[in-house]
């Protein structure tokens, strides 16, 4: 049964591609942790890439399911609809492709709490930098000397 074949092959790709998006999501969280903005830039390009990987994945996936019937069919009831001779296979290929998608959204979880932490703390230090200014500019607008008298 090829096209079962084909389909196992697809979940393990995308197991692989969110293999290298949690790696993405850790490299993002290093760099923003160093405040290396350019890191954090460089990360966010490769996520974009593999966000339209993953939407051909997903294409195919349809494609896919509606070539062996199973149009609608979640990961959760896939092994039940396997072919008996792929049962072991398709459990043992589901397990890894939620094992690495928790992997996956904890990375990025990381990531985002360690972004918005340091993004409030510019949001704080740039508050910090007007106030000053404006304190400044009025403590020279009190210490100006008229000399048109």
């Amino acid at each position: 049964m090829a096209g079962w074949q084909d389909y196992l092959k697809l979940m393990r790709d995308l197991t692989k591609t969110l293999e290298t998006l949690t790696q993405v999501e850790r490299d993002k969280n290093d760099a923003a942790s160093q405040g290396d903005l350019i890191g954090v830039e460089e990360c966010m390009k490769r996520e974009q890439v593999l966000s339209l990987s993953l939407r051909g994945c997903d294409q195919r996936r349809d494609k896919l399911l509606a070539e062996l019937g199973l149009r609608g069919v979640t990961l959760s009831q896939l092994e039940a609809r396997s072919p008996d001779e792929f049962q072991l296979e398709t459990k043992a290929v589901v397990e890894e492709l939620r094992r690495q998608y928790k992997l996956f959204q904890a990375a990025s979880q990381v990531a985002r709490d360690t972004l918005e932490i340091n993004l409030r703390g510019i949001e704080r230090l740039q508050a910090q930098r007007i106030g000053d200014t404006a304190e400044a500019e009025e403590t020279r607008k009190h210490h100006q000397t008229d000399f048109r008298a």
